[in-house]
């Protein structure tokens, strides 16, 4: 296979190198992502079935019972920490397709599934440590939201002060919201190669962090703008796919007011589909922002260059391996 010219890229380039790889290995990346896209498919059956059993617009249900409650928020969080696991599986396999096709090697969905042994629990102590890191963030908007309710309550004790304590207090939510947003999409960026870093560098957990660290350290802007952009794009294409089944899901609704079995499955299946096809687009994206990071900082370019000048020619009449 032909080695992808290795070079900075602009933005635009970057995103025009990520539709030929993907265009180029489509079936690949699609046959990767079925997977974890396919995990979604039971709960988003589940959420229609449930909505299309009861009259649409009837009255509204009785409280459900706390041990009900209960069991579904377990259940919730048990399918959330599965789909979790199979997603970060599935995000290391696309990062080997994306570096062999990258560097003009060919690889399989097989092989890049393959490519995780020796390395998954690295890979699973990664996305804890980076899940970790953002639930403290959130833990930090939760202190600041009590101390904005405690703020509210003092203010309303004052004689006339119900309205400054409805103003105060809206002003800081909004505050306290917007530094929780920036501050996880921060620690995203910061830590957005960490999976790319494990993979092809072979490091430890911590080790993978600190570099991603080092790797997007005035880069993260250029990479917010590639990941927002793949996004978008990828956000469009799950909608084309799903958008006819859901508007024939409010349809039903509205005229039968129950959703037949075979609508919520096909809705499901097709929201499947669409994140199976327009899933590997921001992943790929990721994997060559890694790429073109280390090009700018480190002359990766070169590195592999030498490496592949230092390979012994192939005998006459055989064929090169990649």
């Amino acid at each position: 296979m032909e080695t992808a010219e290795l070079r900075p890229l602009s933005l635009g380039e970057l995103l025009d190198r990520t539709f030929t790889l993907y265009r180029g290995h489509f079936w690949v990346f699609v046959g990767i992502m079925a997977i974890p896209a396919s995990f979604g498919i039971p709960m988003n059956y589940l959420v229609l079935a449930f909505q299309g059993s009861r009259p649409f617009g009837g009255q509204p249900p009785t409280a459900p019972s706390l041990g009900l409650i209960a069991g579904i928020f377990v259940d919730v969080f048990a399918y959330l920490g599965v789909f979790l696991l199979v997603h970060s599986i599935a995000v290391a396999a696309v990062t080997h397709a994306v570096s062999e096709a990258y560097l003009g090697r060919r690889s399989t969905v097989r092989d890049s599934y393959l490519s995780i042994r020796g390395k998954f629990w690295r890979l699973i102590g990664v996305v804890l440590n980076i899940i970790l890191r953002l639930i403290g963030i959130m833990l930090v908007v939760v202190v600041a939201i009590a101390a904005v309710g405690g703020t509210l309550i003092a203010l309303s004790a004052i004689p006339g002060g119900q309205a400054a304590a409805a103003i105060t207090a809206g002003l800081l939510v909004i505050l306290v919201y917007m530094f929780g947003v920036a501050a996880g999409v921060y620690l995203a960026l910061r830590y957005a190669v960490s999976i790319p870093a494990l993979m092809l560098e072979n490091l430890r957990v911590l080790a993978a962090v600190r570099r991603s660290v080092q790797l997007t350290r005035g880069r993260r802007g250029h990479i917010f703008i590639a990941l927002l952009l793949a996004v978008i794009i990828g956000w469009v294409g799950y909608i084309v796919f799903q958008a006819p089944f859901s508007i024939a899901t409010m349809i039903t609704l509205l005229r039968n007011h129950q959703l037949p079995t075979w609508l919520a499955l096909m809705t499901s299946v097709s929201g499947a589909v669409g994140g199976a096809i327009s899933g590997p687009i921001s992943m790929i994206v990721l994997v060559l922002c890694y790429y073109d990071t280390r090009i700018r900082k480190e002359a990766f370019d070169l590195q592999f260059m030498m490496a592949s000048l230092d390979r012994p020619s192939p005998a006459a009449g055989t064929v090169p391996l990649a």
